[in-house]
């Protein structure tokens, strides 16, 4: 979806999520998640500290000592807003990590999302690192008022935050459906000429995607998607092989790999299988969240 569609979709829908967030009080969140919630946002709030400082060591140190436990307390929080917010604050402090380390410049005219195109913009001079860390921030600022909002809180700030969230899970739907019918037309056709270029747009709404459970299967369809184009690959030109008579190797086998030409053939197409399987699945689970 181009970039001016989801915002003025964006736009719509807040306002008609607003209406819903102040008649409806969320329920949904359990005094354990709350709690659980509380633990993850506190040890968040110290990378926010750490990333706030001039000393890029400082950031590095305080994700290093706290993200491996971040992810196990985060996946124990029941499927939601809340989880969904607070997984992707998590993830993307991780690859922030990883980024400080890497360095690199962000491509802001390339984003999806309008809301990081705005940061990236904003935080560019500072590179893909302080992009990335910027995102968590925005992420992390959405799960503290999934947390007032449960435990009550009615004031205009959280209720716009939270009517904000509610708007984004529907341009999350549009973005990950139009990566749906991109990576279905890629399985139908993997032959392609612009391969790599409509893998790369793929690959930029996948990341503008928050990490829950659309975008897991999403990754996996890509991945076997990959796989099955990597045994394609490995199974064409086996078949065109010239093997000399004395070196007693069969036609169309891959002696590097002891496999023959036709069960490469068997194993790329298993794979594409597989991605259909995982694309089916991703049908379903936006059908059932439209719902």
């Amino acid at each position: 979806m181009p970039r001016a569609g989801v915002t003025l979709t964006l736009l719509c829908l807040l306002v008609s999520a607003a209406h819903a967030v102040h008649a409806a009080p969320d329920t949904k969140v359990s005094k354990k998640d709350l709690k659980r919630a509380d633990a993850v946002l506190s040890k968040l709030r110290r990378l926010e500290e750490s990333s706030a400082t001039p000393d890029p060591a400082a950031f590095v140190k305080a994700a290093r000592e706290l993200h491996p436990g971040l992810f196990s307390k985060v996946s124990a929080l029941r499927e939601g807003d809340l989880k969904t917010e607070l997984t992707t604050a998590v993830v993307l402090y991780e690859s922030a990590l990883r980024a400080a380390r890497q360095g690199g410049t962000p491509d802001c005219s390339r984003e999806p999302r309008e809301s990081y195109a705005r940061l990236c913009f904003e935080t560019r001079e500072g590179g893909r690192s302080a992009f990335l860390r910027a995102k968590a921030r925005l992420h992390v600022a959405r799960a503290r008022a999934e947390v007032l909002y449960a435990r009550g809180e009615r004031d205009p700030a959280t209720l716009d935050t939270v009517a904000l969230i509610r708007a984004e899970r529907d341009t999350d739907r549009a973005l990950a459906a139009d990566a749906l019918r991109s990576l279905k037309e890629l399985v139908a056709a993997p032959d392609t000429s612009d391969l790599a270029g409509r893998l790369e747009a793929f690959e930029r709404v996948l990341d503008s995607l928050p990490r829950d459970h659309t975008q897991q299967l999403l990754r996996s369809a890509r991945d076997a998607f990959r796989d099955g184009l990597y045994w394609q690959y490995k199974a064409a030109p086996a078949l065109a092989l010239l093997i000399d008579a004395s070196s007693y190797t069969p036609r169309g086998e891959l002696p590097r790999l002891g496999l023959r030409a036709d069960d490469a053939a068997r194993t790329a197409q298993a794979n594409l299988r597989t991605a259909l399987i995982f694309i089916n699945k991703v049908e379903a689970e936006l059908d059932s969240s439209r719902q």
